[in-house]
């Protein structure tokens, strides 16, 4: 990003901090329940956040995850080419794997690879997106280095009776969508079933034009969430719910077998599912007891479309990877002004792969606790986490947060947190890849924020510095992982959400500084800067949005010689309610069609970014 283009992203919001804005009246406040694992309001959470809800997702309408996640503060992706590509997911520049993703609460993610598919899921099945930063291990334990990323299933529930919803939709590169859902219930008992189908003729994910990989990648997928939920007692509530998710995903490579390299056109089979029962409990008027059974599966096989003649018994690999966890939390309310969280957490994962690995499971589990205490404008938050990891033994973890409310309006934050993450499978066993040998990386993460809420708006200013030892990071060198002794991940988060003339305005800017602690150099792939901004306006039947997005330039290789450039992304959409049913929404994507590199491929050049998008769909609604 040019000096240029940031200062007049930094003027939006110096000017949103003025009062000439007008005040939102109608300010709803948000709870989230990742940062501590207990509901709080946004406002008085000592942790740096954010939220979308499923209004913004409806404003937005994004195609996949990975561009809704991208719109966060201090969030960015690298993708090998366009839909159904492999993704990495940075938060904060930390690594791909040091953020925790869970889908109502339970953690999923792929064992071998230690990321989740995130092309699995769908938009359209979200309610809500709660994205904590920093180092959340003394709750979650493993993982959670870089943050939380806690994704709440759409339910469609109505309180009264049965409701319908069907959506379709069309759009450039040959791409269809169906979504459909039935839920009902009444006040204690509710239900839901979703059902998501889309296919794209995509684009070609390579510049390579050589043989067969000069032709479009196709994806497909299908998608399924239910939900149920029953009200037993005032003491006691029970909730359930299942989501599946099946992709196919083309992609460009080469096949190999002996040796040998053969001219192939492979693709992935991709299957998700998420499974979790979980019971509330009220024992006491100030305990809160619940007690969950969660299960993810993360399913994988390479397969060919076609193979050269000469491949005989060139086959692909499968990867079976399952994560069970079990969970018992006890919270307790005591007084007005404190809140006490023990509880007893473990985890399963299990690999099943027709590679030979060195270990196929192992268990990790973990106790907890946590004090909230609120003293006016005083209160903090202390917690610790031991967890017991079966290949790597006992580690402790801990966080410390201080907020002081200067004003009814400012408030500042100070905190400290521990970071645990165990090697992946792929790290430690993928054949001719994984180093047995290599150890857990741990963290020290320290960040000051200062915050403010008016009637026109809020805004927040970040400091952060994580001290990663031990990093695990991919040498494409050497084709392998390598262990560095440390790295420093430090710099400036900058937010401001308000309304200019009924036009809501959020904005964001991530200055980052991700280093080897040794060399100096960058890590590899990480934006030092990065900037959103997003306009919308609702009038009468109509609503319309507008978004850009700039990230600067990053290096390829942990030598620091190839440098990918940087780039701005301009998104549009526009909704017509038609009447109380039916309504028409147009979402355009890189409007102005910009060319970007995000990532390089080692055959077949760099990968490509998929252009200009346009979909055009209608939801109906019967009332």
């Amino acid at each position: 990003m040019n000096k240029t283009t940031l200062a007049a992203v930094s003027s939006v919001l110096t000017l949103a901090t003025s009062p000439i804005f007008a005040a939102d009246e109608s300010h709803i406040e948000t709870t989230i329940v990742t940062a501590t694992r207990t509901e709080q309001s946004v406002a008085d959470i000592l942790a740096p956040v954010t939220v979308f809800e499923r209004a913004d997702i409806e404003r937005i309408q994004p195609n996949d995850l990975q561009e809704l996640l991208s719109r966060a503060v201090g969030v960015s992706f690298v993708r090998n080419g366009g839909r159904g590509a492999s993704t990495s997911l940075f938060v904060r520049g930390n690594q791909s794997n040091h953020t925790l993703v869970m889908i109502d609460g339970v953690r999923i993610g792929s064992a071998t690879n230690g990321t989740p598919a995130l092309t699995n899921l769908p938009p359209e099945l979200i309610e809500r997106i709660e994205i904590v930063r920093g180092s959340r291990s003394s709750l979650y334990g493993s993982e959670a280095i870089g943050g939380v990323i806690n994704i709440i299933t759409r339910k469609y529930h109505d309180t009264d009776g049965i409701q319908p919803m069907l959506q379709i939709g069309v759009g450039t590169q040959g791409t269809r969508k169906v979504l459909a859902a039935i839920s009902g219930g009444n006040e204690q008992t509710q239900a839901n079933i979703s059902l998501l189908r889309e296919e794209t003729d995509g684009v070609d994910n390579t510049s390579s034009k050589a043989g067969v990989a000069g032709d479009d990648d196709a994806f497909e997928q299908t998608a399924v969430n239910a939900s149920f939920s029953h009200k037993i007692n005032d003491k006691a509530e029970l909730f359930a719910f299942y989501q599946n998710s099946q992709t196919e995903s083309d992609y460009d490579n080469n096949c190999r077998a002996g040796g040998v390299t053969y001219t192939c056109s492979p693709y992935t089979d991709g299957e998700v599912s998420i499974a979790n029962i979980r019971g509330e409990f009220r024992p006491l008027e100030n305990w809160l007891l619940t007690l969950s059974a969660g299960e993810s599966k993360d399913e994988s096989t390479i397969d060919y479309h076609y193979v050269d003649p000469a491949a005989v018994g060139v086959s692909g690999d499968t990867f079976d990877t399952t994560r069970r966890v079990y969970s018992l939390q006890n919270d307790w309310t005591i007084g007005e002004h404190h809140v006490i969280t023990a509880g007893y957490e473990r985890f399963l994962d299990h690999v099943e792969s027709n590679l030979s690995y060195g270990e196929q499971s192992r268990a990790n589990k973990a106790y907890f606790a946590q004090w909230q205490a609120d003293f006016g404008r005083l209160n903090f938050t202390l917690g610790g986490r031991n967890d017991d990891n079966e290949q790597f033994g006992s580690n402790d973890t801990g966080n410390a947060s201080v907020g002081f409310d200067i004003t009814d309006a400012l408030k500042v934050i100070a905190s400290y947190g521990e970071g645990f993450n165990a090697p992946t499978f792929n790290d430690l066993y993928y054949p001719f890849y994984g180093v047995p040998t290599l150890e857990p990386e741990t963290s020290e993460n320290t960040e000051l924020e200062l915050r403010g809420n008016h009637q026109w708006g809020s805004w927040s200013v970040a400091r952060f510095e994580n001290d990663v030892d031990k990093l695990i990071q991919y040498n494409p060198a050497t084709f392998g992982p390598d262990q560095i002794e440390g790295a420093e991940i430090k710099g400036w988060e900058f937010s401001v959400a308000t309304e200019i003339m009924n036009w809501n305005v959020d904005a964001n800017i991530s200055l980052l500084d991700a280093t080897d602690a040794n060399s100096g150099l960058d890590l590899r792939r990480r934006a030092d800067k990065q900037a959103n901004l997003d306009v919308g306006r609702e009038w009468q039947h109509w609503s319309v949005s507008g978004s850009l997005r700039l990230v600067s330039s990053r290096y390829e290789d942990t030598a620091n010689n190839d440098e990918l450039g940087g780039y701005g992304l301009v998104d549009s959409t526009v909704s017509y309610r038609v009447n109380e049913q039916v309504k028409l929404q147009l979402a355009l994507k890189n409007i102005f069609d910009k060319e970007y590199v995000s990532a390089r491929s080692f055959s077949f050049g760099d990968y490509l970014s998929i252009g200009r998008e346009a979909m055009l769909s209608i939801t109906y609604t019967p009332k």
